[in-house]
């Protein structure tokens, strides 16, 4: 790796059912406070969470994008350019982790086709109330082959810190340094912005 190459920038996208988490546990890792009360994401919430892997100072923009559905028309626009995902469920909601597959599905296609996708299960405070067992976790990866699976808990700080850096250490291993850099970043953004002008 080139020693001038010190900064790496991704977008990530964050996506699941209303109310499972994504919120939480995005604040979590950016401010590493928990809140009991969250008004429900309208459209998209944007984090930023920076770290180093390997002397290398890595930026993941997390798109917390909301659960409802009146905001599914806005996922592809949302997921345009995104690098990462992490499929989010409530382990105490069976609902929330049988709609993964379509919540993929809504965003897959703007989606890079080396992306990460991490499976997450929140609220692991509550595993006495799971209604999701290994054997689930087994036929997802058969259908989906995601990369990693991390249960967390925004509640008691547990598991998230693992899931984001094992994230920036997959995204630094699939994408080129001229994909991640600051440079490229800014040329990406001058060419869509030309492209605007011209349309």
């Amino acid at each position: 790796m080139s020693a001038a190459i010190k900064e790496a920038f991704f977008k990530v996208l964050v996506v699941g059912d209303g109310a499972v988490g994504k919120t939480s546990m995005c604040t979590q890792i950016t401010t590493q406070e928990f809140f009991s009360d969250y008004n429900l994401t309208v459209g998209c919430d944007f984090f930023i969470k920076r770290f180093y892997v390997n002397n290398i100072s890595v930026t993941l923009q997390l798109f917390d994008i909301g659960g409802q559905d009146q905001f599914e028309k806005l996922r592809k626009a949302f997921a345009g350019g995104a690098k990462g995902i992490f499929l989010t469920f409530d382990i105490t909601r069976r609902d929330s982790f049988y709609n993964l597959e379509q919540w993929y599905e809504s965003v897959k296609d703007n989606l890079d086709f080396r992306a990460p996708m991490f499976l997450i299960a929140t609220k692991k405070d509550l595993r006495k109330s799971a209604e999701i067992w290994s054997e689930d976790i087994t036929s997802f990866q058969e259908k989906l082959a995601f990369d990693a699976y991390f249960e967390t808990s925004a509640y008691i700080g547990e598991g998230i810190n693992e899931a984001f850096e094992a994230m920036g250490k997959m995204l630094l291993s699939r994408f080129d340094e001229n994909e991640y850099s600051k440079e490229a970043q800014k040329m990406k953004f001058l060419e869509g912005a030309q492209r605007g002008v011209r349309s």
